[in-house]
C-alpha cells in the first residue's frame, strides 16, 4: 500500500478544516523570486507555491518572466493595501489532531509502510 508524502497529509487534515489551502514548505524558492506578494498566481507542487507571475504588475515586468512570460494582460489596481501583517513563520513541529509526537530511540524508521 503507498503511502502519501508528507505534505499530502499535512495539506489534507489542513483543508479539511476549511482554512484554505496548507503549504508543507511556505518559504519560496528563492531561485525563483524572494517573497509571495499579493497578486502572485502560480500553483502548488509538493506542498510549495511556485509563482508564475504577479498581476498587480504590468505583464512585461521583469520578474514575470522567470518561468516564461505570460500572455499580455491589463494589471490590477487595486490601491494600497494597509491591512498586511509580515508575521514569520516560527520553526516548530505542527501535529494534526490524530497525530501525536513519539520519542524514537536511535532514530530509527520503519522500512516498510505497516511497521
Amino acid at each position: 500500500m503507498p503511502i502519501d508524502p508528507p505534505f499530502n497529509v499535512y495539506r489534507d487534515q489542513l483543508t479539511s478544516l476549511y482554512h484554505g489551502l496548507a503549504l508543507w514548505n511556505p518559504n519560496p524558492p528563492k531561485s525563483i523570486y524572494d517573497r509571495v506578494s499579493i497578486g502572485d498566481v502560480g500553483y502548488v507542487r509538493e506542498g510549495v507555491f511556485i509563482r508564475m507571475f504577479n498581476v498587480i504588475l504590468p505583464w512585461d515586468h521583469e520578474s514575470n518572466r522567470t518561468l516564461g512570460e505570460p500572455e499580455p494582460y491589463e494589471s490590477l489596481d487595486c490601491g494600497s493595501f494597509t491591512n498586511i501583517l509580515d508575521v514569520p513563520l516560527k520553526t516548530q513541529e505542527h501535529y494534526s489532531r490524530f497525530v501525536s509526537a513519539e520519542t524514537n530511540d536511535n532514530n530509527a524508521q520503519a522500512r516498510e509502510p505497516d511497521k
